[in-house]
């Protein structure tokens, strides 16, 4: 089967390939003239297309076991999420089964499978994300057919299995009228904001600039004030970012994972100017945050880490642009930025306030003395003694 996807952005893979973003052969260059945010799509497998879906009583959702893994590499498609990081790091089922059976990595990428009579009929795969422990749906997929149903079972499943891990917050950014979005939906997820997720081939640097100064562990704090004055606070709320999100230590935990640097635009002592560039091989990730009243800093800002990315093999990077940041889809465009995927932003709580009414009143009775009369304290002979505790 082959990919249909937006060219430079994984939507759907054969689950027997893993696949780096889009290394596999030449990345070609995205024609103009060819609408950049098509969906793809994809003929139905010939062996489980023509098979009705099992009732949702008849799905047993369950986690990886040995007899599994090779039915994992048989799935028909796979649905890559939470982009454009994915794209930094390869993925495929066959390697996240078989992960997911050594002792002590089993909690490092929750992977849930759902069968009925001894058939595999797809997965969902999360990444907890330090320091909360939140999880991000980062994959989906299915053995052929209706698979909403499916899914719906397996998102289920992971709610429950993340609260009971406490975890709180659950979190999917899944591509505008992406098939998994109905299921994503159905089990409650709900939307807090949109993105456009830009792209620049064969990155043309302008030259370092001067005004960026790299990050230390001690602008967190700065880091994160700029955010929350960057951000509405609507989505501060659905984010519940802490100021480690803004960590200048290297993110990724495996070898060869991406590397991660910041850079910072100062005024004086107050930041209002963000950078930060993931970088794996040759495919960069950018994300950007400024100030609402200064978004001149963005030229500084764009410029500056075009110039840092790593000159061998640097081909693709990439920004997901925010609703809220229209001056930066401005500022990424003039510079041959070019936009190929519109995706949502959604959010699951596991907990919510309860507030149960008092059914019962208790009278307290309580005996109240005369008030003693006042005199003026000294340093000399100390505080008034209370003679109403004799």
């Amino acid at each position: 089967m082959e990919n249909v996807a937006v060219v430079g952005v994984v939507s759907f893979q054969p689950a027997s390939t893993e696949r780096e973003g889009v290394t596999a052969g030449a990345v070609p260059r995205l024609d103009p003239s060819v609408a950049p945010l098509a969906p793809p799509t994809r003929a139905p497998d010939a062996e489980d297309g023509d098979q009705p879906p099992p009732p949702a009583s008849a799905v047993d959702v369950h986690g990886v076991r040995a007899r599994d893994v090779a039915a994992l590499r048989r799935l028909s498609v796979v649905h890559r999420l939470d982009q454009p990081e994915a794209l930094l790091t390869p993925y495929s089922p066959l390697r996240a089964g078989l992960t997911a059976l050594v002792p002590g990595l089993r909690g490092q990428r929750p992977l849930f499978l759902a069968s009925a009579n001894d058939r595999l009929l797809g997965f969902a795969q999360f990444l907890p994300v330090r320091p909360d422990q939140r999880w991000h749906l980062v994959a989906l997929g299915a053995a052929g057919g209706d698979a909403q149903a499916v899914w719906e079972e397996l998102l289920a499943h992971g709610v429950k299995s993340a609260g009971g891990r406490g975890v709180k917050r659950l979190y999917v950014r899944a591509p505008v009228d992406s098939p998994v979005t109905p299921a994503i939906r159905a089990v409650g997820w709900a939307p807090f904001g949109t993105e456009t997720l830009f792209v620049a081939y064969d990155i043309e640097r302008i030259g370092e600039s001067a005004a960026l100064r790299s990050q230390e562990q001690s602008d967190t704090w700065a880091i994160h004030q700029l955010y929350n004055a960057a951000v509405p606070r609507q989505v501060q709320y659905a984010e519940a970012f802490t100021s480690h999100r803004w960590d200048a230590r290297v993110r990724g935990t495996r070898r060869n994972g991406p590397v991660a640097t910041g850079w910072l635009v100062e005024e004086g002592h107050h930041v209002t100017g963000y950078a930060r560039l993931s970088s794996r091989g040759s495919t960069h990730v950018m994300e950007l945050v400024y100030h609402p009243e200064r978004p001149d800093v963005l030229d500084a800002l764009v410029d500056g880490l075009v110039a840092r990315v790593p000159a061998s093999g640097a081909k693709r990077l990439y920004c997901a642009v925010r609703h809220y940041q229209p001056e930066a889809a401005r500022v990424l465009s003039a510079r041959g930025f070019v936009p190929v995927l519109e995706q949502e932003l959604h959010i699951k709580y596991t907990t919510a306030n309860v507030r149960l009414p008092s059914w019962e009143t208790v009278p307290f009775r309580v005996e109240v003395r005369d008030k003693l009369p006042k005199r003026v304290p000294s340093f000399l002979h100390g505080q008034p003694r209370d003679e109403s505790a004799t």
